[in-house]
């Protein structure tokens, strides 16, 4: 009886990347340049999930891509990513192509869920403030439970004096 065996490399995963587009790109020609990425994720054989388009943005500190024999320093990029499912094998391909790619700063490839997975902002205050209603608060020395409300009254009388 023969034993089969499954290639790990041909199994299907979900992989996110975000990527770093020089700012020297006009935002006339953005959607060309996001175009060839996604053209070189979809020759992969990936199935698209979600996206976020490039938006400009300030870096934390200057980064560094040598184009050619020349070294171009920049303090912004336009920030995007990509979601998408394709075989592992494929996935290394994609990574390359990044790399090479001239008009990118920097990318990072990594596997993740299909699901979304981002929470911003005004979601997390929401979530945060629903607990808080919810959650009864002891004040220490009293032992007992007080209101959000009075505990804003105490904190104003401080405030004021």
């Amino acid at each position: 009886m023969k034993k089969t065996t499954v290639d790990a490399s041909r199994e299907s995963k979900v992989y996110e990347v975000g990527y770093l587009l020089v700012p020297t790109v006009s935002p006339e020609h953005l959607a060309k340049e996001v175009d060839a990425l996604k053209a070189v994720i979809e020759k992969a054989g990936a199935k698209f999930i979600s996206e976020e388009a490039p938006k400009s943005r300030t870096l934390a500190y200057k980064m560094v891509k040598v184009v050619g024999a020349k070294r171009h320093t920049f303090d912004t990029a336009y920030f995007g990513w990509v979601k998408f499912e394709v075989a592992s094998d494929k996935a290394t391909i994609i990574d390359k192509a990044f790399k090479l790619s001239d008009k990118i700063i920097r990318h990072l490839l990594i596997i993740t869920v299909a699901e979304n997975t981002i929470y911003g902002p005004k979601v997390l205050k929401e979530k945060v403030e629903e607990k808080a209603k919810d959650a009864p608060i002891l004040a220490p020395e009293l032992k007992e439970v007080v209101s959000l409300e009075e505990i804003d009254k105490a904190v104003e009388k401080i405030i004021e004096g």
